[in-house]
Parts: C-alpha cells; sequence; structure tokens
C-alpha cells in the first residue's frame, strides 16, 4: 500500500527528519514538483474564464458590441438605428447588453425601445452568431438606458 504523504521524506517519520536536518521548517520534506503542481493549480482557479485569460474575455465582449451595433444600425425600425451599445456585461450563464440613444440622435422613448429590442431579440442574436466564432451563441439580455445615464441604477 502507498503511503499517502508525497515527497522525499514520505518514508521517514518526523523523528528521523529531524536527525537529518539541523531544523526542521514548513516545506521540508516536499517534492519541489509536488509544489509546483501546487502553485500551478491556484493560479489556475484565480484566473477569470475557465481556462482562458481575462484578455480573451474582454476581447470576446468587444466583438460581441461591435456585432450588435452593426445589426442596429442595418435593423429595418428607426428606433433601434438610434441605439448604442453602451457596454457588455457577464451575468449569469447570459450577456447583458447596455443600450443608451446615440449622442446626435433625438430623444429615444424607452417604452418604445424596450418593445423594439424585444421584437428583434432573436433577429440580433442571429446576427451576433454569424460575426462570432464560438460553439454556443450566448443568451442575450438587454437593458435600455435614457440619454445621459453613467449606470443601470441610476
Amino acid at each position: 500500500m502507498k503511503s499517502k504523504q508525497k515527497g522525499l521524506f514520505a518514508d521517514l517519520n518526523p523523528r528521523k527528519i529531524e536527525e537529518l536536518v539541523g531544523e526542521l521548517r514548513a516545506g521540508d520534506g516536499i517534492d519541489p514538483r509536488e509544489e509546483a503542481k501546487q502553485l500551478r493549480r491556484e493560479r489556475r482557479e484565480e484566473r477569470a474564464g475557465r481556462g482562458h485569460g481575462v484578455h480573451k474575455q474582454e476581447q470576446f465582449y468587444s466583438q460581441v458590441q461591435t456585432a450588435i451595433e452593426s445589426a442596429l444600425q442595418t435593423a429595418a425600425s428607426p428606433v433601434l438605428n438610434r441605439l448604442a451599445v453602451r457596454e457588455v456585461v457577464p451575468q449569469g450563464g447570459s450577456l447583458v447588453v447596455v443600450l443608451t440613444p446615440m449622442e446626435d440622435a433625438e430623444a429615444v422613448d424607452i417604452a418604445e425601445a424596450n418593445r423594439a429590442i424585444e421584437g428583434a431579440a432573436s433577429m440580433l442574436r442571429r446576427e451576433l452568431a454569424a460575426e462570432i466564432t464560438r460553439k454556443d451563441t450566448p443568451n442575450l439580455s438587454f437593458v435600455v438606458l435614457p440619454a445621459g445615464a453613467r449606470k443601470v441604477d441610476e
């Protein structure tokens, strides 16, 4: 049967280890390869986006923003043509697309814009799927902010 403890001194008891080294410190008797594996595991857990780094996630959000803005500008509805993507935020398993009226556009009725977005949601998702190269197209949620608002809370 194998010992549960790993390292150079796995088969030695603590008294024998003390005889071999003058002073017993933390990490003595641990295989450096095991320490390196543990450090890699810890670093991997700290990274966002599972196997991908933060840069890849930001790049993906930028691609989503560009694709949605392009689809809004080519839409048949003039209400959708006056909206721009402020940001794309992950929330759970989906993406929240925050929309605001364009700076040079005339005032947009928020209720009318929400109805137009609800009607065009499947078209926007289809356009997004055509633009990005992903196995699964993310689920999209839309929030329309009034002109001048900086955050969803305002």
